[in-house]
């Protein structure tokens, strides 16, 4: 029953006083979050640190959420001005963004690629050996990213969101967040080259 009360409706419903619809929420929520800053900052104390901030401000500004975005898509752009705020704190700005505009359907194509690569050997005596492999090597990949072209892979490939929803969490546009996504996968490709068959 409690499943199928949207996010938004339980958002609502904690603006007006209901404390289990916020513990709803945060059950929902609370392992993509932590992961999402974990994935960022590497560090269990940051992260710590970011994901309570993160819920306080959904807690204090409950009442701002207007439903013109997913209550999901609002969250995660709660937790990237969180983000933001520590790098500016720390002093650690993400590098400038790379700008392109190819077409949708070929960054997904090069994305599915990039991740679905670990399922080409699962009949083999060493699968195991090599989705470990496979599976240090895409984490490895991903941290060497630059970090606005990392948030963008993270936010689509492990938050499930859409780019329209990445544009409007981080506050560009569309064709700049399919661009950092492009040269994202183009990076962890290269990274992967030596366990794709060719």
């Amino acid at each position: 029953m409690l499943n199928k009360v949207t996010d938004e409706q339980l958002i609502h419903s904690f603006y007006k006083g209901e404390v289990e619809a916020f513990e709803n929420l945060y059950s929902r929520y609370k392992k993509a979050i932590y992961h999402y800053f974990f994935r960022q900052v590497h560090s269990k104390s940051i992260a710590d640190e970011l994901h309570q901030d993160v819920w306080l401000k959904i807690i204090k500004s409950s009442s701002t959420f207007k439903q013109q975005s997913s209550f999901k898509t609002w969250l995660y752009q709660v937790a990237h001005n969180c983000l933001i705020d520590h790098y500016r704190q720390n002093t650690r700005q993400p590098l400038s963004l790379i700008q392109s505009y190819d077409k949708q359907n070929e960054v997904n194509l090069e994305l599915s690629e990039a991740v679905e690569v670990v399922n080409h050997h699962a009949d083999e005596p060493d699968e195991k050996l090599l989705e470990n492999q496979i599976h240090y090597a895409l984490i490895q990949g991903i941290d060497t990213l630059p970090e606005e072209q990392k948030e963008v892979f993270l936010l689509h490939e492990k938050s499930g969101l859409t780019l329209q929803d990445i544009a409007l969490i981080t506050d560009s546009s569309f064709e700049s967040t399919k661009s950092r996504l492009r040269y994202a996968v183009k990076k962890l490709r290269h990274q992967l080259a030596q366990y794709i068959p060719t």
